[in-house]
């Protein structure tokens, strides 16, 4: 079987019981770019794409990721690959299409029930994305996912999609869909969900600041800052109103397509080289170095 191809992840959609709270935090502390809409959600952009994160009216266990096409020919053949290994796939309505600022997507479902939108042609803005505050927010980076069956899902975005597993943290997962390191990372879990969402910012300077800027508005910080040992990637990890944790990430390597996956002991200093360790976070509990 030809695996599908994969451009980019697009964006995430998060549910929320409180969505103009949850709007000013992304807003006003993350610092995104507020886009209007006429349904009722609240969309935001972080660089040329449309939107980049949708807070929705929904349950906070509403989530989904949107994921890049090549363009529209392939979702059939997405659909065909992901019938013969057993998931199921819809059609998105011509509203769904609308809200998610797309022309065609399938959405669908990973093996532990994450929900995933296949899209094709997602909409770029006319206008200079203008961030709401100073944060050096650059491009959305990409996401980390809970896993409750960490086979299937590999064989859901490696088998059926062009994802490469690029390196391991005992079984946590970093898949590759273009020269970074990874844009997704699969993390074994005893619930399904987005673990994390990374917004890429300009420099480490930029992290450093949003260190002392979330800490005097008594944001919490979950993880760092700190430094992935498989990626390079310096990262800050808060938490959001609704639960949701976001990263601001910066100097993630680009790898090689040759080179072969690497395993990682399960250990702090492996999810981190700087040797921060993740608080309320169990996907990326490990044992102290010995």
């Amino acid at each position: 079987m030809t695996r599908i191809p994969l451009a980019q992840v697009c964006y995430v959609r998060l549910g929320t019981r409180a969505i103009e709270e949850s709007a000013r935090f992304v807003s006003e502390i993350l610092g995104l770019q507020r886009v209007t809409t006429d349904n009722g959600e609240a969309a935001f952009r972080s660089d040329a794409l449309s939107h980049r994160i949708c807070l929705t009216k929904e349950s906070p266990d509403e989530q989904s990721v949107g994921v890049e096409l090549p363009d529209e020919t392939y979702i059939e053949p997405a659909r065909k690959a992901l019938q013969a290994q057993g998931f199921v796939a819809r059609d998105a309505t011509a509203d769904e299409c609308r809200h998610r600022f797309v022309r065609q997507a399938l959405i669908t479902m990973d093996g532990s029930g994450n929900t995933i939108d296949l899209v094709a042609r997602p909409a770029h803005s006319g206008r200079r994305y203008f961030p709401s505050r100073d944060a050096g927010i650059v491009g959305f980076q990409g996401v980390g996912l809970r896993s409750t069956n960490l086979p299937r899902d590999l064989e859901f975005w490696t088998a059926v999609f062009g994802a490469n597993v690029t390196d391991r943290v005992g079984d946590v997962c970093y898949l590759r869909i273009d020269a970074r390191h990874h844009r997704i990372a699969l993390y074994p879990s005893k619930r399904k969900g987005i673990l994390d969402v990374s917004l890429e910012v300009e420099s480490l300077d930029c992290v450093m600041q949003s260190k002392y800027f979330l800490q005097e508005r008594q944001i919490r910080i979950v993880h760092g800052p700190g430094k992935e040992a498989a990626s390079d990637q310096v990262f800050l990890r808060f938490l959001s109103p609704d639960g949701c944790v976001f990263s601001y990430v910066y100097g993630m390597q680009d790898v090689d397509a040759r080179r072969r996956p690497r395993q990682y002991l399960l250990r702090r200093e492996s999810f981190c080289s700087w040797g921060s360790e993740a608080s309320d976070l169990p996907e990326l509990a490990a044992s102290p170095s010995t």
